[in-house]
């Protein structure tokens, strides 16, 4: 439990550093959530969600799917659930430099290259198949501050497919002003399929929620914070989201939730921020 509340405390700073030093690069989308949830006998619940994300500026389609789920209460202050979800992503035209070694030392610290061009992959939209299995932990106080502890076992299937892929490769002649001259070889631009290999991933994700959750009051403001760590790779946390919103309750059968999501994935390079609204419906019966 120590080392979890260090990990979350560490969450918590970063993400509020990152939120107030927002930069002009980060990505802002927005994403939609529709679910439809059946009470089962025997504490067992059925749900259906949708969704649809954005991405930026709102400007790209980022990803749309359906998830589906099967919950038990277990106890008063334990709930399991296991789901499928049926995922496609959206992945933008890519370029890639190529470059060609053109000299080498003899202990291979050192290296030359020469630029010959580069490869323009396509735009395209890929499937996953994603397996999910909750447990989740939670306990009021005061009467009507609830907190809960999820841990989510995930695993996410992307099969095989291809790409179209152009590539582009050049004769690069010195000029005597400086600069260079560069003339697409003979043969070129060549069509070469992009392979993209199949891809599994395993993620432990862990979230800390704190929710208002008052009797006869209809609003439920809350906040969230999530960690990401890779199974495949010693544990180690590669991305954290922290959210924070509210939801209100329409009717008996009816909520919808208002919030906003900060994103950040730790092996980006880049170091890109994401910044979501995030708006949901949810219908009970």
């Amino acid at each position: 439990m120590k080392f979890f509340s260090i990990r979350y405390c560490a969450v918590i700073a970063l993400s509020a550093i990152g939120i107030l030093t927002a930069k002009a690069d980060d990505d802002f989308g927005l994403w939609t959530e529709v679910e439809v949830e059946k009470s089962l006998p025997h504490n067992f619940d059925l749900s259906f969600e949708g969704e649809f994300r954005t991405e930026d500026c709102m400007k790209q389609v980022d990803r749309f799917g359906a998830t589906l789920s099967l919950g038990y209460k277990i106890s008063k202050f334990m709930k399991v659930k296991v789901g499928y979800a049926l995922i496609y992503s959206y992945y933008p035209t890519e370029r890639k430099e190529k470059y060609m070694d053109i000299a080498q030392d003899v202990d291979d610290e050192y290296k030359e290259y020469y630029w010959e061009g580069y490869n323009i992959t396509d735009s395209y939209w890929s499937l996953r198949h994603r397996f999910k299995a909750d447990v989740t932990f939670d306990k009021k106080f005061f009467k009507c501050i609830k907190v809960s502890l999820r841990e989510r076992y995930q695993y996410t299937h992307r099969p095989e497919m291809e790409v179209d892929r152009l590539k582009y490769r050049y004769v690069r002649t010195p000029l005597p002003e400086g600069g260079f001259l560069d003339e697409l070889r003979p043969g070129y631009p060549e069509s070469d399929p992009d392979v993209k290999h199949e891809k599994n991933t395993h993620y432990l994700r862990s979230r800390l929620e704190i929710e208002w959750d008052k009797k006869k009051c209809d609003w439920g403001p809350f906040v969230s914070f999530e960690l990401y760590n890779d199974l495949q790779n010693s544990m180690d946390m590669d991305e954290y989201k922290i959210m924070a919103g509210t939801s209100y309750k329409i009717s008996k059968n009816h909520r919808v939730k208002l919030s906003y999501l900060f994103n950040h994935n730790i092996e980006d390079s880049a170091g890109e921020n994401r910044h979501v609204i995030v708006l949901g419906y949810t219908y009970k019966f």
